[in-house]
């Protein structure tokens, strides 16, 4: 099969896929974390921010304006845990069973807590961790700025049963964080998110300026079926010097 074919054919894999999507939370670092939602999102925003200085003109009424530059996109995500999901009839049956003869159940403080870790010193960066979130075609990554918490339910124990988290990133997205700079040059080893619309084929291209090259990642991450990479799995990108 040509190289034509095979990256058709993983862009059809992918959409796919998709039907289900869940969106991810993605932790980077020495060994990377996947959370995913429990429930997509009804919408997120990112806000854009342009930096301009404004200096009076002496004996004109319009001031002199300067374009500084551009700060950080901002992301902001409302996500919402249950300690049940009650999409099904048998996820409703499972749920009671739980409560009903002591099986285990879905603690939302887990997943919670590792979203608030987020905003944790990383020792060996001294900042929080990189982060990403990922959900279909859309990729933001940066740092986590902020994490609140409202717990909206609790069993008789005190025990939360419900949860809405406001998320927000400092950072850019993925067409801003490529742009050229010596850090983003192929002799540097770099880490790249699959999104929905991504290939192998594709990110090869795109860092070393030729779709062959995908062996070198596909080598690099031990992957043996380049058709078959998840949605949020983060790629080592080595350097063409490797």
């Amino acid at each position: 099969m040509g190289i034509t074919s095979m990256i058709a054919k993983a862009a059809l894999g992918s959409a796919d896929s998709g039907k289900d999507n869940k969106a991810l939370l993605v932790i980077m670092g020495k060994s990377t974390e996947k959370i995913p939602v429990q429930f997509n999102p009804s919408q997120y925003s990112i806000t854009h921010n342009v930096v301009y200085t404004q200096r009076e003109r002496r004996n004109e009424d319009d001031p002199s304006v300067s374009y500084d530059g551009s700060r950080l996109s901002t992301l902001s995500v409302q996500l919402i845990f249950n300690s049940a999901e009650f999409t099904s009839v048998q996820s409703v049956v499972n749920s009671a069973k739980a409560l009903l003869m002591g099986g285990p159940d879905n603690d939302i403080t887990k997943t919670i807590n590792k979203i608030v870790g987020m905003t944790k010193i990383d020792g060996d960066k001294h900042r929080p961790p990189d982060c990403a979130f990922v959900w279909g075609s859309m990729l933001f990554s940066g740092i986590v700025e902020s994490v609140g918490v409202t717990y909206t339910m609790f069993d008789a124990n005190g025990k939360p049963l419900s949860a809405v988290v406001n998320l927000t990133m400092k950072g850019s997205d993925l067409s801003s964080s490529l742009r050229t700079s010596p850090r983003q040059s192929p002799d540097r080893t770099k880490s790249r998110v699959l999104t929905e619309d991504a290939n192998i084929w594709g990110i090869a291209k795109k860092e070393y300026g030729d779709v062959r090259e995908w062996r070198r990642i596909a080598e690099s991450n031990d992957i043996t079926n380049p058709l078959d990479i998840p949605v949020g799995k983060v790629l080592r990108v080595p350097s063409i010097n490797d």
